[in-house]
């Protein structure tokens, strides 16, 4: 695969990360960008944003599972063999707020 190619699916593939994440609310995409992007814990989450840590495992769970379906479902469907998922995804971009 050419470096073209590569960087295009690797724009292609967070252009739909972004197009997931905007359809959440507010407190969703905080809580999302602040574990994955900050790489905060679930009790510095929850005491910062003044939720239950529950909650915020909860949320952050469904985030993640709709996110990973989004994901799958698009790349099962197109023409090409699926490329991995990155496991470090660049947040900064995606934030709708400074990051702290």
């Amino acid at each position: 695969m050419s470096a073209v190619t590569s960087g295009i699916r690797r724009e292609n593939l967070f252009l739909e990360i972004l197009a997931v994440f905007r359809q959440w609310p507010d407190l969703e995409r905080r809580i999302f960008s602040q574990a994955h992007y900050k790489g905060q814990s679930l009790e510095t989450i929850s005491h910062s944003l003044g939720l239950d840590a529950e909650e915020v495992r909860t949320i952050l769970k469904r985030c993640d599972r709709q996110l990973h379906t989004a994901l799958r479902n698009s790349y099962e469907s197109s023409c090409e063999k699926p490329s991995p998922i990155p496991a470090k995804i660049d947040f900064g971009r995606l934030l709708p707020f400074p990051a702290e």
